[in-house]
């Protein structure tokens, strides 16, 4: 099986290339969606879930709930993984060949896109838009650039990332997978 997971900070374009995923024909696990439902299922704000179910589930708990609803499928994309622990956790239960795309954006770019976007997790102050930064970091996820084995700068308009994007998944199913995606 070939797992694609995309990470990267807040607002840095994740959906973007999970979308394209989608269009390709690749089934799509979002982390960020497991969290929700987890927080909305045991009560807890949105605004701390991420810290509070990795607080008492341990730093492998969200990656254990996302393959729970991992289907059978060759190739897999996961969107939102935040640490070494959670890339260990899916390549120990589905995978040898786990394939890490970091997604990276400017700073004001990615504040931008979390204003416009306005899910009730985003922040809306740029010291909230900051701590989150520095949260996303102690999980770990600044340690998941040393390990990816692609670095997409998202940096230009959504277009132009798509194309990237689509790029480089097709590339990495043709290259690793044992199935061509779809022309979507």
């Amino acid at each position: 099986m070939l797992v694609i997971v995309i990470t990267g900070l807040p607002g840095s374009g994740k959906t973007i290339v999970s979308d394209v995923a989608r269009e390709l024909g690749l089934p799509v696990i979002t982390m960020g969606d497991i969290i929700r439902e987890e927080a909305q299922l045991r009560g807890i704000p949105s605004s701390t879930a991420s810290v509070t179910l990795r607080l008492r589930g341990g730093t492998r708990f969200i990656a254990y709930k996302t393959l729970e609803r991992a289907p059978k499928s060759s190739v897999l994309v996961i969107d939102g993984a935040r640490s070494i622990r959670e890339i260990e956790t899916i390549e120990e239960t589905l995978a040898l060949n786990v394939v890490l795309i970091y997604i990276v954006a400017p700073w004001k770019l990615r504040f931008e896109r979390l204003l416009l976007r306005g899910r009730p997790d985003d922040p809306k102050t740029l010291e909230d838009f900051l701590m989150r930064d520095l949260r996303e970091l102690k999980y770990g996820l600044g340690d998941l650039i040393a390990r990816a084995d692609y670095v997409l700068v998202n940096d230009e308009s959504i277009n132009e990332f798509r194309k990237k994007a689509r790029n480089v998944l097709t590339l990495i199913v043709t290259q690793y997978g044992k199935q061509e995606p779809s022309k979507g």
